[in-house]
């Protein structure tokens, strides 16, 4: 299987995101997605990122947040990254403000690698050095650089 670097391209890799409201984030995020890939419905994706937002928080702590879902309006899983210029407070098991947004989705055929990509990028982020990294870096190949070292050491 593919993994988290083979499916997040530089250009989807957002630094200082200005945007301070979750659903503002998901369209910025998905946006960044269809300039560099097919996306069949934008706004139909969006939607179906937040539905899944309704039913339970998909922040996991330590300023990070994974919202993800199943769409038709991909392929394949993919992954678009935030880091956003001011941390915004969401619903957090912590009560840390959120900094770090992975955005994953992926078709329900492809469930069980959406899952793995889910469960891997879940353990960089409970890293703190990936998340040091992550948060210095100064440019989107930085970034994707820090991510990439933390699947391998993962």
């Amino acid at each position: 299987m593919e993994g988290i670097c083979n499916r997040l391209a530089p250009r989807c890799v957002l630094l200082d995101v200005q945007e301070q409201d979750l659903k503002q984030i998901i369209r910025t995020m998905v946006t960044a997605l269809t300039a560099e890939v097919p996306v069949s419905d934008p706004d139909r994706l969006v939607r179906e990122v937040m539905a899944r937002e309704q039913l339970s928080s998909t922040c996991i702590g330590n300023g990070c947040a994974i919202p993800h879902a199943h769409s038709d309006t991909v392929h394949t899983s993919l992954i678009v990254a935030a880091r956003l210029a001011t941390a915004v407070t969401l619903d957090t098991p912590d009560g840390l403000p959120v900094s770090l947004v992975f955005l994953l989705v992926g078709p329900a055929r492809r469930a069980m690698a959406h899952l793995k990509l889910l469960s891997k990028l879940a353990r960089i982020l409970h890293d703190e050095e990936s998340r040091k990294s992550l948060r210095a870096a100064t440019s989107a190949d930085e970034f994707l650089g820090a991510i990439c070292k933390g699947e391998m050491n993962g």
